[in-house]
């Protein structure tokens, strides 16, 4: 009778150890310039990769540096490169919360998936 009890329980305990942890982000995501090669990925997000397409009409990228300040990359309202800084604070999984030093830029949640070497996937949630 209280075989199946114990069984149940037993097996409730093995699949909550059994759970995915976060994954951490490797580190040579930090202290490097990710650009936007306006590819698409996967699940909304865009492909970023290390090397600068020089595309001055399309530049954008993120720079997440391991002290926890970030950096924007973008163009101004009369198209010249600007950057913007900021910083970023871990909510989770390759998740990370980015906050602008300027008040009157909105900060988002920036998303990186399939993070390598030579390039990654990151979706920005506004």
């Amino acid at each position: 009778m209280r075989f199946p009890v114990y069984v149940s329980a037993a097996l409730l305990l093995l699949s909550a150890g059994c759970q995915k942890d976060d994954e951490p982000t490797p580190d040579y995501v930090f202290g490097r310039a990710w650009y936007n090669t306006y590819q698409a990925g996967e699940d909304g997000a865009t492909v970023f990769s290390p090397t600068n397409p020089n595309l001055a009409w399309r530049y954008d990228g993120f720079r997440l540096n391991a002290d926890g300040s970030f950096l924007e990359y973008g163009l101004d309202a009369l198209d010249r490169p600007e950057e913007r800084p900021g910083t970023w604070q871990s909510e989770g999984s390759q998740t990370y919360r980015i906050t602008f030093r300027t008040t009157t830029r909105k900060g988002y949640l920036l998303r990186i998936t399939k993070p390598d070497n030579n390039q990654l996937q990151a979706r920005r949630d506004y």
